[in-house]
């Protein structure tokens, strides 16, 4: 029993210390720390989640976005600049530059919250498409994928729900799927799956 016990304590141990700024309590160690939340086709933005009990310092997270016609298939659309960071069991919403880009039938007086709230390109609500986030060391924490890769990521179109994002339900920790926007706030009930 002694040797269960030192044997769980350093296990706990280890686990605080991997995590960098990052300090788990007993109910953090259920799910991702920091997660994709809710992302809006429509609306055109990311949410992203923090799951743990303390602040998580985001200086060097980025967002990768899968998309066939890029050079390498992919692109970091997001780096989080020095100094950002997402409070115990907050939210950041980042937001597509097409909200202000004319060509993309986008408003060029666009008001954001910060340059640093600004993922470059758009989020489609009836595409294909793989965006991951990944932490200062190149580990991909979080993904989120709405069908597949088929003939390229961001090519094939798909169903789409105008009325609902893609949502964690429940907020945080469950799966992906159709609900109401709720766009720097708890995610609601699920509506339906995503197809």
């Amino acid at each position: 029993m002694k040797k269960l016990f030192v044997f769980a304590a350093l296990a706990a141990l280890a686990l605080t210390s991997c995590s960098g700024d990052i300090e788990l309590g007993k109910d953090d160690e259920k799910v991702n720390p920091l997660v994709l939340n809710e992302l809006d086709g429509q609306s055109k933005f990311i949410e992203l989640y923090n799951n743990t009990s303390a602040a998580i310092d985001l200086a060097g997270y980025t967002l990768v976005k899968y998309d066939s016609t890029k050079e390498g298939g992919k692109s970091t659309t997001w780096t989080a600049a020095a100094g950002m960071t997402i409070a115990s069991k907050g939210f950041v919403v980042l937001e597509s530059s097409d909200l202000a880009d004319p060509e993309e039938k986008g408003d060029p007086n666009y008001e954001y919250e910060s340059e640093n709230h600004v993922f470059k390109g758009g989020l489609s609500p009836k595409k294909n498409v793989k965006i991951e986030l990944v932490n200062p060391e190149g580990e991909v924490v979080d993904t989120f994928i709405r069908g597949e890769e088929g003939a390229g990521w961001n090519q094939t179109k798909l169903n789409e729900n105008e009325e609902c994002s893609f949502s964690r339900v429940p907020n945080g920790s469950g799966d992906f799927a159709y609900a109401a926007p709720t766009k720097g706030a708890e995610n609601g009930e699920k509506v339906a799956a995503i197809d």
